[in-house]
């Protein structure tokens, strides 16, 4: 099973994301739904630090992700991440509503 976790401030930004586990619905290196993921995932890290220059603090390891935003953003950086993760987001939940019994997600403020 993969779980995400969707940690957000007092003002609903998303401010971390942890992804672990793996789908399991077919063999390592041939797991569609684990590569949807993690593309998702991998790709929204990439954006942070390469389009939008930010900094995030991130671990990519074998089935697990954890990316923690920058506390010193300014507000239009802030709001340039939350548009980035928001569609990370719609994109995980897509994924999720095909495979419910294989991705759980929980979002939720810390």
């Amino acid at each position: 099973m993969i779980t995400i976790e969707i940690k957000r401030n007092n003002e609903q930004e998303i401010v971390s994301y942890r992804v672990t586990g793996h789908a399991q619905t077919a063999p390592h290196g041939e797991d569609l739904v684990c590569a949807a993921v993690s593309v998702l995932a991998q790709t929204t890290v990439l954006g942070l630090y390469q389009v939008l220059n930010q900094q995030p603090e991130y671990i990519i390891d074998d089935g697990e992700l954890r990316c923690k935003m920058e506390e010193s953003l300014t507000a239009t950086q802030r709001k340039e991440a939350t548009i980035l993760l928001e569609t990370m987001l719609v994109g995980l939940k897509n994924i999720q509503q095909q495979y419910p019994k294989i991705i759980a997600i929980d979002d939720e403020e810390v």
